[in-house]
C-alpha cells in the first residue's frame, strides 16, 4: 500500500474567493534575500547621497536641496534598519530568556 504525503497549502484571497495553492508552487524570496535586498537598497541610497555631495563640492550645478533630500532619505532608511535590528535582537533575547 502506497501512502502519498500531505502537501502543505496556503490559503489566499483573490477577488473575495478563497483559493488553496500548494506552498511548493509559490514563488518568493526568502527572508535572507529580502534582508539582503533591503540592505543593498540602503547602501545604494547612501552611495547616491555621497556622490551628490561630492558633485556639489566639486562645483557641479547640483541644487543644495537635492543633496540634503538625498542625505535625509538615506539617514531615515538607515535609522529604520537600525530600529528593525534592535527589535529583532530584543525578540531573540526574549525568546532565549524564556523558561521552558
Amino acid at each position: 500500500m502506497s501512502v502519498t504525503p500531505i502537501q502543505p497549502i496556503s490559503i489566499g484571497v483573490i477577488d473575495g474567493a478563497r483559493e488553496a495553492t500548494p506552498l511548493s508552487s509559490l514563488q518568493g524570496n526568502g527572508f535572507m534575500n529580502a534582508l539582503g535586498d533591503g540592505l543593498n537598497g540602503i547602501n545604494a541610497d547612501l552611495s547616491q547621497a555621497d556622490a551628490l555631495a561630492r558633485q556639489l563640492a566639486a562645483g557641479d550645478k547640483i541644487p543644495v536641496h537635492d543633496v540634503m533630500i538625498a542625505f535625509e532619505q538615506a539617514h531615515l532608511k538607515l535609522q529604520m534598519a537600525v530600529e528593525v535590528r534592535n527589535r529583532v535582537v530584543d525578540a531573540y533575547q526574549s525568546l532565549t530568556n524564556m523558561q521552558l
